[in-house]
């Protein structure tokens, strides 16, 4: 059975929440777009989440993002640092990519009449804990 290679994971955080998360994934795609080479565009597949923030809901989204074909030179520096970051303009907004993912930060959208529990993890990372 062939293993599959996993590709890095970028983290932008900084976007605005006054988008919807359609027009947002877009725009971003866009800046993302305008920062490839010219031998990259064609190769290279976007693949982003947009996530809630973890801080500040109201005023901020996050969004994961995965190339297929490669990680852009751009951002080439990240994969050999990975506690740096990488910073652009969108609009009047400074966004920011990283792969360090320090803080909280969801990796999924609940649904919307689904209730968040965090029980079970912290019961988990309880008997983790009471393990070590």
């Amino acid at each position: 059975m062939a293993t599959r290679m996993k590709r890095p994971v970028f983290r932008i955080t900084g976007l605005p929440a006054l988008q919807p998360d359609d027009e947002l994934k877009a725009t971003l795609a866009a800046v993302i777009n305008d920062n490839l080479s010219e031998d990259e565009k064609p190769k290279l597949r976007i693949n982003a989440a947009i996530v809630p923030s973890c801080y500040d809901n109201e005023q901020e989204r996050v969004a994961l993002v995965e190339f297929h074909g490669g990680v852009p030179a751009f951002l080439l520096a990240l994969t050999a640092d990975p506690l740096g970051d990488w910073q652009v303009e969108m609009g009047d907004v400074d966004i920011s990519f990283d792969q360090h993912f320090f803080g909280l930060t969801q990796l999924y959208t609940p649904k919307v009449d689904t209730p968040v529990s965090a029980e079970a993890s912290i019961k988990r990372l309880k008997q983790c804990i009471n393990e070590h």
